[in-house]
């Protein structure tokens, strides 16, 4: 592209292209920027201390769970107190049972 026929450009484009062409002869070519080094791997290390901040946060979860099952089975254990300290059952059919076993002769059988 060096053979580019400049004559039928109008003057200002002209000078314009001159001044362009001049700036870029006299510029050094530039160096591209360094690329950014990539972030370093973890190390093994750095996963066995990650580990173990998540063991010590399953840890404590667990711990908060067993106190939950204790807390839901204590409660249970005073309902199911509760309600057994009716020592006799009081039901209709006990009641009526007990009625009919008084008056009965039996002296027909």
């Amino acid at each position: 592209m060096t053979n580019l026929n400049l004559d039928n450009l109008p003057p200002e484009m002209k000078a314009r292209l001159a001044q362009i062409m001049q700036g870029a002869q006299q510029a050094p070519a530039q160096e591209p920027a360094p690329a950014p080094k990539p972030a370093p791997q973890p190390s093994l290390l750095d996963h066995t201390i990650a580990l173990r901040q998540e063991v010590a946060a399953m840890n404590q979860q667990v711990a908060a769970m067993g106190q939950v099952v204790d807390a839901v089975g204590q409660a249970v254990g005073q309902l199911y107190a509760m309600f057994q300290q009716q020592t006799q059952p009081t039901s209709y059919s006990s009641a009526f049972q007990a009625g009919q076993t008084e008056g009965v002769d039996d002296s027909d059988y």
